[in-house]
């Protein structure tokens, strides 16, 4: 009998998207709500992330944010599995610019 194997990281078609064994998203506890298009503005900054995670709680990471908004929101960069998305709005209070300084 001939059973397939997936190479890692390819889509395995039989393995449902959402696997609550292997995956663990998580919210991001001080997220906004995404701005309207027309108010976000592009930008490159590198910041410091303060994320506060729904079960790993807060964690500082080095990052970009590239857009701005009203009501002091920064667009900064989260790659990481435990979220869908790969970008978070924060307020600029919980991503302030780095420093050249370290």
């Amino acid at each position: 009998m001939h059973h397939r194997t997936t190479a890692p990281g390819f889509h395995d078609p039989a393995r449902h998207s959402w696997d609550s064994h292997h995956d663990q998203w998580q919210r991001i506890l001080n997220e906004h709500p995404i701005p309207r298009r027309r108010l976000q503005h592009d930008c490159w900054v590198p910041v410091q992330a303060r994320l506060v995670w729904e079960v790993s709680g807060v964690e500082y990471r080095d990052t970009i944010a590239y857009a701005w908004a009203p009501r002091r929101l920064v667009l900064v960069e989260v790659l990481d599995p435990r979220r869908w998305t790969h970008g978070v709005w924060l307020h600029v209070t919980d991503a302030p610019r780095r420093t050249g300084r370290r």
